[in-house]
């Protein structure tokens, strides 16, 4: 007769076998996990066991987070209660920082004999169920059963687990069929699916093994039939009697040294010994085929094109691949999915089909009715598993179909606070991924490892509606990931650009239908407004500009429509509409009217931090369209916000702006002193949110420098600092950065007779602001460009009159920069502002290319004097380079008069 350990400690004691938990005699009822973790630390009373060795020993066969632990421990602590004072310990459980648990109760072990003798009986014996016959050929599993075939000649019991439909029983009747021939093995089936409680289990299994009915010891009859013999026994659809089943497995595997067992469920069994393979949907291609061949390439499309042209669809070709891997895509490679899918293309075109495939329900009336019951839908199979579940599992299972993407245990929580305490929905979400309805993905980000398969998804979504759940559940999902977008923010600062888009891409599906569910719901438009807002640097940092340019559009429209507008709201969706707008061409009008209403806004309420960022960019909009000293001075209220500031990330964007207004200004030694504060900076701060849209803030103030310095006359360090800053900016891998600094670089190459380096920068600025849509940014570059063709085309004058005509239709900014490159690329209208006192970053030049019109028409004196003004200005300006150029057309002009 066997014996099991009990241990004693103060009025509890503890069964091993079960394990089975008392106090006073009376049961303590106590979950599988927080039971496990009791038997681990009063095993081993006194010592010190880590965390990591109580994961293994409770969790086996899943990969949870050490948060878990916690949980649980909180349970157990709970339900032992404080220890009496005859005890001799002042708790039961003590944690011991950085080193894990200890139990530190007097603890007294005895063995006892086990409740159940064994009985051995006559058997009658007949044959094993044999393996159901397969009608259909299996597609696209070879590689799984090599896999499990090699699992099964080192281990003796393997489970293969995953969720609903993904066809563990097809691979597992493979893999055994396959096992029987090399083999020349027993093999028998045992289906458990169609029972309805945990007592047939044990008669079921003797069926399948061919032990006849009438014995009174059922299990040792089953012994005596297998004694000495070897054999694999699939068991199938395992998981809604495990409770019976694990016992019964591990019992048998220890008394039989030939059995193996191949088990099927949604859920490990934790049985000594196990191993778990666990099953995904088929692989299915993410990228649009090219042909159907191509298209044939994944599983899930040649298992779907075989099962429809079995149903009796036909004539796909090339033009069907795309629908046909869409389709697949939709329900995420599930074959039982796939095949449900595959009966409707028999009667519909499949086009039509992957279009209107929205609602993965509409699909079961379509199963054969020769499929088990289970089977006859997809959602017989999600009611089945379902159905199993309890009360807080299903509670859970329902919200967490609000989740797009993969999701975290917090997030789990963030949906179940209102309904479930932390530690039951902590322990509702480990059961639900045990059981294959969430699936845990070992390759995921340990801080989000869970997800529901879409089919899994929607069939949740349905209860959740059903439930009258939604709008509550899709208010804390929003509330959720508003604070993670805070976190994702404060991210910006501390990790490098691939590492903060590895961690946080797979957010923006979420964002999407939180923003969705706000915007729809009108209670919650401050949620909303919050949310795009806050989620800015994410879709700038996934390149999804312009969805986020319409989506605040959106919000925005819908908090001017509220009753009582949230004003402030507004103004801070001004500023991101203002963001997004400057990133995919939107108008100077458009953007310099969002702006002006985010100040006004920030100034009704008084709230600094929109008031600079809406001046910031009122600076910028205006040295777009070129007015300089309206810059300059929202520029200089930056610095009077800045030099109150201790924040080092306000003073970098105040230097930035100052050194960009006073250049164009032409306060070049202001600019050359603010660029070099700008670009002394670290890396915290030009990964901080606040420079999340804006090109880099070190290689655009080392580009504004270079430029500056050309001017004052320091070629070759401005050269140095070009070339050094286009190393740079390169490197960051940040296309708008590296244009924004060829936009401040590459004049400057033109101007020094660089010519290599010129031509090397231009065609680099030309290819990536057409390959990225920067159009703003394209235009600057074919300015560039044409300059740069006046030493390479044969004709320099057919070229000069070309770009001439196209001048004149340039705005403002664009004339100043030309005029640079060729004194004939001057007009009128220019040379009015540069009287005016506008433009003066280049109004030195306007007036030496003036002069030299009137020196080409005979106007010496009017010349000389535009040379002598051109010449007083760049000195006045410390533009040394605008001035040499000026002395040397006024010595050109002196030098032709005094040879007349």
């Amino acid at each position: 007769m066997s014996e099991v350990r009990r241990w004693h400690f103060g009025a509890f004691a503890l069964w091993e076998a079960g394990p089975r938990l008392e106090h006073d005699g009376q049961p303590v009822r106590l979950g599988s996990r927080a039971m496990g973790l009791l038997v681990a630390l009063v095993g081993r009373a006194g010592e010190v066991i880590s965390k990591d060795e109580l994961l293994a020993a409770v969790w086996p066969d899943t990969v949870v987070e050490e948060a878990s632990v916690r949980v649980h421990m909180s349970i157990l602590r709970k339900a032992l209660g404080p220890p009496g004072a005859q005890d001799g310990c002042l708790e039961w459980i003590a944690n011991i920082p950085l080193r894990g648990y200890r139990f530190l109760g007097r603890v007294h072990c005895e063995f006892v004999p086990s409740a159940v003798s064994a009985q051995v009986t006559h058997v009658s014996r007949d044959t094993p169920t044999g393996l159901p016959a397969r009608f259909s050929r299996l597609v696209g599993r070879e590689v799984e059963i090599e896999r499990l075939l090699g699992m099964l000649a080192a281990n003796r019991l393997v489970t293969v687990a995953g969720p609903g439909g993904v066809g563990k029983t097809s691979v597992a009747i493979c893999v055994a069929a396959r096992y029987r021939e090399r083999l020349q093995a027993q093999v028998g089936f045992v289906d458990l699916a169609p029972l309805t409680s945990q007592d047939h289990v044990l008669t079921t299994m003797a069926r399948a093994v061919g032990v006849r009915g009438g014995v009174s010891d059922i299990e040792e009859a089953i012994v005596q039939r297998l004694e000495g013999q070897a054999m694999l026994l699939l068991v199938d659809n395992c998981e809604h009697v495990i409770e019976r089943l694990s016992p019964l497995l591990g019992r048998f595997l220890a008394a039989l040294p030939g059995l193996q067992v191949l088990a099927t469920s949604r859920e490990v069994l934790r049985v000594g010994g196990e191993h778990v393979f666990r099953l995904m949907p088929l692989a299915v291609q993410q990228a649009a085929p090219g042909s159907l061949a191509h298209a044939l390439l994944s599983p899930a499309v040649q298992l779907l094109v075989e099962r429809a042209e079995a149903a009796g669809a036909r004539g796909f070709d090339d033009a069907s691949s795309g629908p046909l891997t869409r389709i697949c895509q939709q329900v995420d490679g599930i074959p039982l999915a796939i095949e449900l899918v595959a009966a409707r293309l028999g009667a519909q075109p499949v086009s039509d089909l992957a279009f209107r495939l929205d609602d993965h329900m509409r699909l079961h009336s379509t199963a054969r009715r020769a499929a088990l019951a289970r089977h006859r839908t997809l959602a017989a199979t999600l009611d089945w598993s379902v159905g199993l579940l309890g009360d807080a599992e299903l509670l859970l299972f329902r919200r967490l179909s609000v989740f797009r993407a993969y999701f975290g245990i917090a997030a789990a929580l963030s949906v179940a606070a209102s309904a479930l305490d932390p530690d039951v929905a902590s322990d509702a979400l480990l059961n639900l991924a045990s059981k294959s309805l969430v699936v845990y993905d070992t390759d995921q980000a340990a801080d989000s490892p869970y997800r529901l398969l879409d089919t899994t998804r929607s069939y949740a979504h349905l209860l959740l509606e059903q439930a009258g759940e939604t709008d509550a559940v899709s208010k804390s999902h929003a509330l959720f990931m508003l604070d993670l977008m805070g976190i994702a923010s404060a991210d910006l600062a501390a990790l490098d650009a691939d590492a903060w888009t590895q961690r946080y891409r797979g957010c923006l599906d979420d964002v999407r239908a939180a923003l969705d569910a706000c915007i729809g719901h009108h209670d919650d438009m401050t949620i909303a407004g919050a949310l795009a807002v806050a989620s800015a640097p994410l879709w700038f940092r996934l390149s999804e500009v312009s969805e986020y340019r319409d989506r605040v559009r959106a919000a925005l429209d819908h908090v001017d429509a509220l009753k009582v507008p949230d004003r402030l709201m507004a103004g801070r969706l001004e500023i991101a509409l203002y963001n997004a707008l400057w990133h995919t061409g939107g108008t100077v009008a458009e953007m310099t009217q969002a702006c002006e209403r985010a100040l006004a806004c920030a100034l009704e309420f008084k709230v600094k931090t929109l008031e600079f960022q809406a001046r910031w960019g009122l600076c910028a909009l205006n040295i777009t369209r070129g007015a300089y000293t309206p810059a300059l001075r929202h520029a200089e209220i930056l610095r009077e916000f800045a030099n109150h500031s201790t924040n080092a990330v306000t003073r970098n964007l105040s230097h930035r702006m100052l050194a960009l207004a006073s250049h164009f200004c032409g306060a070049f030694a202001e600019a050359r002193a603010h660029a070099e504060a700008a670009a002394d900076v670290d890396d915290a701060i030009r990964r901080n949110h606040a420079n999340a849209f804006q090109p880099d803030a070190r290689t655009t103030a080392m580009a504004i420098l270079a430029r500056t310095l050309w001017i004052q006359g320091e070629s070759r360090l401005a050269m140095a600092t070009a070339i050094r800053c286009m190393e740079e900016a390169e490197a960051l891998g940040h296309a708008l950065s590296l244009c924004v600094a060829l936009f401040w670089i590459c004049p400057m190459a033109l101007w020094a007779g660089e010519q290599r380096a010129a031509r090397a920068w231009i065609d680099t600025m030309l290819q990536q602001t057409q390959s990225k849509g920067f159009a703003y940014w394209h235009d600057w570059a074919l300015c560039y460009d044409d300059a740069m063709k006046l030493d390479e085309v044969d004709d320099a004058g057919a070229h000069i009159d070309a770009v001439a005509a196209k001048v004149l239709a340039m705005d403002e900014p664009r004339r100043e920069m030309m005029v640079t490159f060729c004194d004939r690329w001057i007009d009128d209208d220019l040379v009015a502002r540069a009287m005016r006192g506008e433009g003066q970053w280049s109004a030195a030049e306007v007036c030496r290319a003036a002069g030299r019109r009137k020196e080409l028409r005979g106007s010496d004196a009017e010349a000389e004097a535009l040379y002598l003004q051109a010449q007083a200005l760049a000195h006045s300006q410390g533009a040394f380079a605008w001035e040499l150029r000026a002395a040397g057309a006024l010595e050109g002009l002196r030098a032709r008069t005094s040879q007349r």
